[in-house]
């Protein structure tokens, strides 16, 4: 079976006119192609010189039309996984999947039910739930009728569901029982929202926790409508309603930002930005194809994964939903048994400790086979040359962690560490890459390119759907004329780029200026036409002899500690060193010091008491101490002294955002005593 039997794409692509993506100069490779304008420096794809690439297929230029031409194609393929809960047993089943055409006929009938129930065109559809079928139902569904989705987070607090609800105008929330003690405390603030669409649960019958039940009481005495979701969906099989779909200028979504430093923003995207963003995702040299398996577990309320999933229904591939817990993720993974496997630097930090920690158990032998296999498949990939032998040995094993069937994996959100990227391409697949993006860009920006397996620590050059330039910040010592690589702020610009933040002109204006999209990433263009990212702009702070600190990529570095969990770099301009608050890794902290453990102190009390011991502090010192040696950081860029918090950072007690990353301003703030007597202790401990 040669190449072109083995792989099938949607018809109607567009002529293979475009050039590689990699091309050679001066015997050297080149991922980017440059141009001047203005005097400036812009960077593009090598596949998009004469212009950017916004669509894949000449017959699709809505979401809407990527499920049609795709279910045209493939229509019995399968589509979506779910497990369902087996009462008897009290376990869950194995993966239930549709089809192509059953689900584009169920989005029909769910759609329908909704115009049924009095919802019109451009009315705003919230979504209140976790990972589940019922939440790319309605997402589709909206794009059939030209409803409006706006993803709410389950794991926002109640401030930000209120003003997201009031900001977007929602008028239905289609959401899940446990949700609704949230919703019924905002309900009579909310004077747009007319009705609830409740979600089955798996483990409980709904007609049962309907009963009595306080806030839909609550919520019914709000003059807010509740129905099942069920009974949406039998009207609309009953009366169906012609697709009335969206245009490619026409909003698909507002997806709201996870509000770092402020209220959340409304980021208006378009049919025509995502059909940029799955063109992007086309053309990064992977070969995409009908034979695809993904599993989707990052949250559904982030456009990454919502972009992921319409890129596999693109390429009629398939999609299995996490259930929701995790210690179910290893099993589903094995059943899935995806093929592209997207994930957090957090993710890859774990799973590389849990793989160390797993050979250590083992004993002296095979940690010794292991060092010698990595070491040997970590040169073989480096010089081109064969591996097969130490996969066989070694590594097929850990590779069944994932599933066993991975090609490719993509990390994003944040800078990945080099010694993670190295660790998953030794032991999982080469094919580990790092991109840049945010939510304003649709989840991407630049990425690795799939023929690269050498390179550790960068992001890649531009996608095909935009490009980038450099603009120096002087304040920092940045500039496009350093040498010798330019360094400065990442602007963007292109297809995918969103157009505005709702309700927000000058908030719009700050960011996107002359076209261009200011990302506030300080990024370093190498002679490759590769990017590093190495500041974050807006956290960079200075200690009082002058030193700018970049507490993003020292807390990545310090993070790889097997004693630290979570960990807060923090300095300010009347200081010369820098301090910081930490959460320990419980498991790791308990077998460390389990010698001193009392025979009636269970693990939290236990723990409390040894975030306090100075003994964990001083080892936790040393070993921040040998990291910053090892990464050549300089003597400033040490952590001195620190708070041990035995209570992580979380999106419930407000100092994570949606997406885990650390809310700085009102993490600081909560400790703000604390800090200010640990400076005025010095460095004594």
């Amino acid at each position: 079976m040669n190449k072109k039997d083995k792989f099938k794409r949607v018809k109607g692509g567009i002529p293979q006119k475009y050039p590689r993506l990699v091309e050679e100069k001066d015997g050297r490779p080149s991922y980017a192609f440059k141009y001047e304008e203005n005097g400036e420096t812009i960077y593009r794809s090598q596949m998009s010189k004469d212009e950017l690439i916004g669509i894949w297929n000449n017959s699709i230029h809505t979401l809407y039309e990527n499920l049609e031409e795709t279910t045209k194609t493939f229509p019995n393929h399968q589509l979506f996984g779910t497990r369902k809960y087996d009462k008897k047993t009290q376990k869950y089943t194995d993966y239930e999947w549709k089809t192509y055409k059953e689900f584009n006929e169920e989005r029909t009938y769910f759609g329908s039910g909704l115009i049924n129930y009095k919802l019109k065109k451009d009315d705003r559809i919230g979504v209140f739930a976790k990972n589940r079928y019922e939440w790319v139902l309605a997402e589709h569904a909206a794009y059939a009728y030209s409803f409006l989705l706006v993803p709410l987070y389950h794991t926002f607090g109640i401030p930000n569901i209120r003003y997201i609800i009031n900001d977007s105008e929602i008028k239905t929330i289609i959401t899940e029982v446990k949700f609704l003690p949230k919703l019924s405390q905002i309900s009579k603030d909310c004077p747009t929202l007319e009705s609830i669409i409740l979600l089955s649960d798996n483990e409980k019958e709904l007609e049962e926790i309907m009963k009595d039940n306080k806030d839909i009481e609550s919520l019914k005495s709000d003059n807010i409508k509740i129905f099942l979701f069920d009974e949406i969906f039998e009207s609309g099989k009953k009366k169906q309603h012609t697709h009335q779909p969206s245009k490619p200028d026409d909003l698909c979504s507002l997806i709201y930002t996870s509000g770092t430093t402020s209220q959340p923003k409304g980021v208006c995207y378009t049919h025509k930005n995502m059909v940029g963003v799955i063109a992007g995702c086309y053309y990064i040299g992977y070969p995409f194809s009908d034979k695809e398996s993904y599993y989707s577990y990052l949250p559904l309320s982030h456009i990454f994964d919502r972009a992921v999933i319409n890129v596999m229904i693109a390429f009629g591939s398939r999609v299995g939903f996490f259930s929701g817990d995790n210690t179910r993720l290893l099993d589903e993974l094995q059943l899935v048994k995806p093929t592209i496997f997207i994930g957090v630097p957090r993710i890859f930090a774990k799973v590389t400790d849990s793989i160390k920690a797993g050979i250590k158990k083992k004993g002296i032998f095979t940690q010794y086979l292991f060092n010698v296999a990595y070491e040997a498949k970590k040169k073989a990939i480096e010089n081109g040359e064969s591996y097969e032998l130490w996969d066989k040995l070694v590594f097929n094993k850990t590779k069944q962690l994932l599933g066993g069937k991975i090609a490719i994996i993509i990390s994003g959100s944040a800078p990945l560490l080099p010694i993670h990227q190295e660790f998953f391409k030794v032991c999982v697949t080469p094919h580990i890459y790092q991109g840049w993006a945010m939510t304003e860009t649709g989840s991407i920006g630049t990425v690795q390119i799939y023929e690269e397996t050498r390179l550790n620590g960068v992001v890649g050059p531009p996608m095909c759907s935009n490009e980038i330039k450099l603009e120096s910040v002087p304040e920092l010592n940045y500039s496009v004329n350093d040498f010798p690589n330019p360094r400065g702020e990442l602007l963007v610009r292109g297809i995918n780029i969103f157009s505005s933040y709702h309700n927000k002109k000058e908030a719009t204006d700050e960011v996107i200026v002359d076209g261009w999209f200011h990302s506030g990433d300080i990024v370093e263009a190498l002679p490759n036409g590769d990017f590093r990212v190495v500041d974050r702009k807006k956290n960079i702070f200075k200690l009082s002899q002058g030193e700018y600190i970049a507490p993003d990529v020292l807390e990545g570095i310090y993070s790889t500690s097997e004693f630290i969990f979570q960990i807060l770099v923090y300095g300010n301009s009347n200081e010369d060193y820098l301090i910081g608050i930490l959460v320990p890794e419980k498991a790791v902290v308990l077998n460390h010091f389990n010698d001193e453990r009392k025979e009636n102190e269970d693990d939290d009390s236990f723990f409390s008491r040894i975030c306090h011991d100075p003994k964990l502090k001083n080892l936790i010192l040393d070993d921040i101490s040998k990291l910053g040696r090892r990464e050549n950081r300089f003597g400033f860029e040490i952590v001195r002294n620190f708070i041990v918090e035995p209570n992580p950072f979380s999106v419930e007690n407000e100092m994570l955002t949606t997406t885990m990353k650390l809310r700085r301003k009102v993490i600081e703030q909560n400790y703000k005593k604390q800090l200010q007597d640990l400076y005025s202790q010095g460095l004594k401990n």
